[in-house]
């Protein structure tokens, strides 16, 4: 759902605040449980699935490798970037995230933060934390 757009009340939230059921009336292949269940079962990262990662996580990491002045990869201070969350799980997800990218073996470290942080836009880090 974007910023802009204004809630439908039909779509319930199955889980971490996501509205499956506005995300399978865009698929139209699959119903709102069957899309959350293939995000969890298939897509999601390992880490996620196992929770030892949050959704928001990928946005704060994100933000703080934008933020970081490191000009490759081995200049990352992992243990510092997510005060909740050790380097090497962060460094793990890193990994993960960026095997995402197309060509990403090709692409230098800064540009592999810049493609991330368009897909994970930092605005939308109050969007993802979970309500308490």
């Amino acid at each position: 759902m974007k910023a802009h757009q204004i809630k439908n009340p039909t779509n319930r939230k199955l889980r971490d605040n996501i509205a499956w059921e506005a995300i399978s009336d865009k698929l139209t292949t699959r119903n709102h449980k069957n899309c959350c269940l293939k995000w969890y079962d298939t897509l999601a990262s390992p880490l996620v699935r196992e929770g030892i990662w949050a959704d928001v996580d990928d946005y704060l990491l994100v933000e703080a490798l934008q933020k970081d002045d490191a000009v490759c990869v081995e200049d990352v201070d992992w243990d510092s970037l997510i005060d909740h969350r050790s380097g090497e799980v962060c460094r793990r997800r890193w990994n993960q995230m960026v095997r995402g990218i197309g060509g990403h073996r090709e692409k230098p470290f800064i540009e592999q933060v810049d493609v991330l942080s368009r897909r994970y836009c930092t605005e939308m880090i109050e969007y993802r934390k979970p309500k308490e």
